[in-house]
């Protein structure tokens, strides 16, 4: 969407960042109070998630007691971006998920 369009891509981040941190809006819209560094484009840094046997799930992820399609033995569970979203919060939110796993002794 934004291939080769750096200043449509400083636009758009400046807007999302503004509604996370309203109270520096003012300050993060203006190119004169946050200044543009640089931009870097890196190709595959979050692989898609399509198309496999068990594709990632954005809403809570799979079942931390099972992995491919095969049970794990009881009180073995797995967690990681594999199992959510290819991303931070899909390793977190996995790491969530087999925690409660563990917790409820499933």
């Amino acid at each position: 969407e934004f291939d080769e369009k750096d200043d449509d891509l400083d636009a758009a981040v400046r807007r999302q960042l503004s509604s996370w941190f309203p109270s520096h809006a003012d300050a993060i819209l203006d190119p004169d109070g946050w200044k543009l560094k640089k931009i870097y484009r890196i190709g595959g840094a979050q692989p898609a998630q399509y198309g496999c046997s068990y594709p990632a799930n954005a809403n809570g992820g799979r079942d931390a007691t099972s992995f491919r399609g095969a049970k794990l033995p009881r009180g073995m569970f797995v967690a990681g971006d594999h199992i959510s979203t290819s991303s931070l919060n899909g390793a977190l939110g996995s790491g969530i998920v087999a925690g409660e796993a563990v917790i409820n002794n499933r």
